[in-house]
């Protein structure tokens, strides 16, 4: 029997972040180099993937079961990180990375959509507390890239904790165990959020 109300959400993602996608490259170009663009772009895919197997109501194969669970937690990441670290950095400035242009859809209403979805509406399967660390993979991936990049001045930043070279190595690694504890909170949160779902039926 097809999940309708999956469906409907994400075949809503992918609206929302196709909208996302064009309105940023209407406004400065797709930036890869930035974990926000990478995780949405990361959402659009895994989505869309999820509405042709809810289409054809096929059971969700377990690869896209993990990369649904990677793109959400990497979506939640962004929305965790907006809220909590870049805007007291950028003196409270809710108005532009919550709500104006492409930030409407990459930093607020794609991660709470994606989140939602995941954690009430998407049957992916059960996952283990070990998984949580799956759950991260993009993450790790990310960062392992964008350290070389920012040491040998390819890119910099694009985020302050990634500056690696304007700041001693002390606040690297702070910065490090501080960004990987709130991402494996995150991950863990939303697997046991998704299996209390589970577990209820």
């Amino acid at each position: 029997m097809k999940n309708t109300k999956s469906l409907i959400c994400n075949i809503l993602l992918c609206i929302l972040e196709i909208i996302g996608l064009v309105v940023l490259y209407k406004d400065t170009g797709i930036l890869y180099e930035y974990y926000t663009v990478d995780s949405n772009i990361l959402c659009l895919v895994s989505s869309l993937l999820m509405v042709i197997f809810l289409l054809k109501n096929k059971k969700i194969p377990r690869w896209l079961s993990f990369f649904k669970y990677i793109s959400t937690v990497s979506l939640a990441i962004t929305f965790i990180v907006v809220i909590f670290i870049l805007i007291p950095m950028t003196s409270f400035n809710f108005k532009y990375l919550l709500f104006e242009n492409a930030l409407l859809y990459q930093h607020l209403l794609c991660p709470i959509l994606a989140i939602i979805t995941f954690v009430f509406f998407d049957q992916l399967g059960n996952f283990e507390v070990k998984d949580t660390i799956k759950g991260l993979l993009f993450t790790f991936i990310y960062t392992i890239v964008l350290i070389p990049l920012n040491l040998f001045d390819i890119v910099l930043g694009p985020y302050p904790f990634l500056m690696v070279k304007e700041q001693t190595i002390f606040m690297d690694l702070i910065w490090f165990f501080i960004m990987m504890g709130i991402s494996t909170l995150i991950s863990f949160i939303l697997l046991k959020s998704y299996m209390r779902k589970v577990l209820t039926k």
